[in-house]
């Protein structure tokens, strides 16, 4: 489907910092500009919709907890009323835990909810600022409802979104399935359907007590103790997934006293797939859930909504 943009529209901005809003300081670079900040330095918004501004914090996205995203998800619930979309201005280090845990914060929202940010600040030579913060009013104008990520002309699921390079300003990829749409020549393209209808709603209560491990092969398995009383363990296996053998006997007791132990891959892409060799079938057997297709960070997130 096409261009959708309508500059009537009324697009609530929410802005959290980041270095789309950060200058340099004597201590590096810190965001400092608002809403207000940002919307001056984009030419021809008046013909895309109508900002309002939101300043909700000025972090570092590497600062923002979930208590913090809690507060945006609460911002667009209260005000979807007034609003036909909103666009959330954000950190690019954590955009993905973000995008993911309002997708399920939010499940089946009626509004678009676009998170996007920059490599480089607002402002500076060569930013990738102006483009990505136009295009994601672009799309929170187009009106499909849903979460989403705005990069580089990319649409990214929330549930997709992953941050593959430290520095360059194609820093983002859709995880283990293509983009949902684009944004060409100011016009938005979807290239996946509309997700499902719903009844809307904001879920209350977050359960953020979750430990992520990243598998090594030698990890001492003493470390296995540390992670006793954690409602939720996500071990980063290697490859389709599995736990080595002499680390058995430590996750088995680990799930015996009540831990819930999910299994995701290091890998990229592909996911885990836990009954295709005998170590991924020895670690379902021992009661390891597999995450299949999900990123960490949408992993993450349903857990902590109470999904998993």
């Amino acid at each position: 489907m096409g261009n959708n943009v309508n500059p009537a529209r009324k697009i609530l901005l929410i802005a959290t910092g980041g270095t789309i809003a950060c200058r340099e300081t004597g201590h590096g670079l810190t965001p400092v500009l608002d809403g207000e900040g940002l919307l001056r330095e984009l030419p021809g918004l008046s013909e895309v919709c109508r900002v309002e501004v939101l300043d909700l914090m000025q972090r570092d996205s590497t600062d923002i907890t979930a208590d913090d995203r809690m507060q945006m998800a609460r911002a667009v619930w209260e005000k979807r009323g007034a609003y036909d979309g909103f666009v959330i201005a954000h950190g690019t280090d954590t955009l993905a835990c973000t995008a993911a845990l309002l997708h399920h914060l939010l499940p089946h929202i009626d509004r678009p909810v676009v998170v996007t940010g920059s490599m480089l600040p607002m402002g500076a030579e060569g930013s990738d600022a102006p483009g990505n913060l136009l295009d994601a009013l672009r799309v929170a104008a187009d009106g499909r409802r849903g979460v989403y990520a705005v990069l580089r002309g990319s649409i990214l699921r929330g549930t997709n979104v992953l941050k593959v390079h430290s520095t360059a300003l194609d820093a983002f990829v859709s995880a283990n399935e293509p983009p949902a749409g684009r944004v060409a020549d100011g016009s938005v393209i979807w290239d996946a359907r509309a997700p499902r209808e719903g009844t809307p709603r904001l879920v209350q209560r977050l359960e953020p007590h979750v430990f992520v491990l990243r598998l090594t092969p030698d990890l001492p398995l003493s470390f296995f103790s540390v992670l006793h009383g954690f409602p939720s363990v996500i071990i980063e296996t290697f490859g389709g997934g599995g736990i080595p053998a002499h680390m058995e006997q430590a996750v088995r007791a680990l799930i015996a006293d009540g831990t819930r132990v999910f299994l995701t891959t290091q890998c990229i892409e592909g996911g885990v797939h836990l009954h295709k060799y005998e170590v991924g079938r020895r670690a379902e057997a021992m009661g390891a859930v597999s995450l299949g297709m999900r990123t960490v960070e949408d992993a993450l997130a349903a857990i902590m909504c109470g999904e998993l």
